[in-house]
């Protein structure tokens, strides 16, 4: 990756040989009137980290009635942002929309089975962070080439549903391939630096700095954010989204996501509609069901 992070063009950051070889897909179970699938595939980005974040799986939900649009699905980070996002998956599904929930690394079966979910995702380490943002985001892009083959059968449209850790990344992957039409941004937000120094949530992780730093290593990783960490802030790739339109849920009283970084994506993205609901970060699911309807109506507009 050093030799390309400095192009003028951050979205040469996630350029990359497509998969050739064809994902393994096995039948789940027909529930409530739809079928479910996993699908296994090798990511096209290998990180030397733990062999299972290299194999990806993700859970493929289609409607028995025909349908010519597919919504991929990026959960949260954690055990409860994994799981609580196949509710959304489900609902697209029931609603006549197809989607794919994409198992981000770290998390489910891309992890060992002696860790929770997410642990090792987030490191102290811009390069670490980079390669973790860039191989999920070119998962997201996998897919799409494996729905250009027709293992979804027909589709016509492509949209883009993420949730917190997810929302960010489906931000970075609308901003680097157009194949994606439209996307929804639940608990979403840019300015990583600034989450970092500012976000509530972020304090423990702050303390730490400071104990363990030197007030000039403090400064250097400040400088670093200027060198690498852009490249995985969706406020970087917001102006490559335009014109296509996106749909922002954020909660009130979220401490972990900010107002000022969401109102910031906001603005990087243009072409966005936020709707703020009374909610923090956790509790912002008691509205899933209200977010999945304005989402499911969103998508069924006119690209």
């Amino acid at each position: 990756m050093s030799n390309i992070i400095y192009l003028n063009d951050p979205r040469e950051v996630y350029r990359y040989k497509k998969v050739e070889e064809f994902p393994a897909i096995r039948f789940l179970g027909d529930k409530r009137g739809i079928s479910e699938f996993e699908i296994e595939f090798n990511s096209a980005v290998k990180l030397p980290i733990v062999k299972e974040v290299n194999r990806v799986y993700a859970y493929y939900f289609k409607p028995n009635e025909p349908s010519d649009s597919l919504c991929i699905v990026l959960h949260g980070h954690g055990s409860r942002g994994f799981s609580s996002t196949f509710y959304f998956a489900r609902k697209l599904a029931l609603n006549g929309i197809k989607s794919v929930l994409l198992t981000l690394p770290f998390h489910g079966k891309r992890k060992p089975e002696s860790v929770t979910d997410g642990t090792g995702f987030f490191v102290l380490d811009s390069i670490g962070m980079l390669n973790r943002f860039r191989q999920s985001v070119i998962d997201v892009r996998t897919l799409i080439d494996f729905a250009e083959t027709g293992i979804f059968e027909s589709v016509n449209n492509t949209f883009i549903l993420g949730v917190s850790l997810g929302g960010m990344i489906s931000s970075i992957a609308m901003g680097v391939d157009e194949r994606i039409q439209k996307g929804v941004l639940l608990l979403a937000g840019g300015d990583i630096e600034g989450m970092f120094w500012k976000s509530i949530a972020m304090l423990p992780l702050r303390k730490y700095v400071y104990k363990v730093a030197s007030g000039e290593e403090i400064k250097e990783a400040e400088k670093e954010y200027e060198r690498i960490d852009k490249l995985y802030d969706p406020l970087t790739f917001g102006r490559f989204i335009r014109p296509r339109k996106v749909l922002m849920f954020n909660g009130t009283f979220d401490y972990v996501i900010p107002r000022f970084a969401s109102e910031k994506l906001k603005e990087a993205i243009g072409t966005a509609k936020i709707t703020y609901l009374p909610a923090g970060h956790g509790s912002m699911l008691l509205y899933r069901t209200l977010i999945a309807r304005k989402a499911i109506i969103f998508f069924r507009e006119e690209v």
